[in-house]
């Protein structure tokens, strides 16, 4: 009886195994999906992500790190009551006791020299050692293909790579001021004017760019009044 029990515990080992194989590989393919067209995301976690990051967008808020933010973000990811790691964890986990729960029904059955047991088939007896050694192999040959077959891996790094893509194209660099040639700029109003614009250009990339923040003070604002009135004399 116990090998009987043990026997079956494997087979819903492996069934949980391939479950939750699937339910990973179903919700990676639909975020996938609405990464194509992210304004009309159907997945929760995706409109979530997408949402809070409209969010900072608006708000201006920088992310710094935008490959630790996917990542974090990623792994919160659920699927039900778990979230994607976790389910990750209890597919291997049952995958693994699939086999050990099949070798510990091999023992008992060698151990007592059983050699068939019933089953709903015609004659009512099947081999007991032969049937479970060859549920055990058909049952780890199958998982491991479905788990190479549906590559979740790989759907991970996509979606980390498109998710990556998203946000840095939603950040928009700031314009290039638009100088005035030189040879273009006539009469007194005009030189003021590129003077302005030169200025400007300056002091704004200075914002944009932390290695040139220094020149955001007053007195080097002067300083820079100064060079643009000499250039441009």
């Amino acid at each position: 009886m116990e090998h009987l029990i043990l026997y079956y515990g494997a087979c819903l080992m492996g069934a949980i195994c391939l479950i939750s194989m699937l339910a990973v590989y179903k919700s990676n393919r639909n975020v996938l999906k609405d990464l194509r067209h992210p304004a009309e995301a159907k997945n929760p976690w995706m409109k979530s992500f997408i949402q809070e990051h409209e969010k900072n967008v608006e708000e201006n808020t920088q992310i710094h790190n935008p490959s630790v933010y996917v990542i974090k973000r990623m792994r919160g990811r659920k699927i039900g009551p778990w979230n994607v790691r976790q389910l990750k964890g209890i597919s291997w986990g049952t995958f693994v006791l699939s086999f050990l729960l099949t070798g510990m029904s091999l023992f008992l059955i060698y151990q007592s020299d059983m050699k068939t047991f019933k089953a709903p088939v015609p004659g009512g007896e099947i081999p007991a050692f032969t049937m479970v050694m060859i549920t055990g192999i058909c049952m780890g040959i199958v998982l491991l293909g479905v788990r190479i077959l549906i590559g979740t891996g790989y759907q991970e790094e996509e979606i980390e790579t498109n998710l990556l893509d998203y946000i840095e194209n939603s950040y928009q660099e700031p314009e290039t001021a638009k100088i005035i040639p030189m040879e273009n700029v006539r009469g007194a109003g005009k030189r003021e004017k590129a003077m302005r614009q030169i200025e400007q250009g300056i002091l704004e990339a200075a914002a944009a760019d932390s290695r040139y923040s220094h020149l955001l003070s007053k007195e080097e604002s002067e300083i820079v009044k100064d060079v643009v009135k000499e250039f441009l004399t």
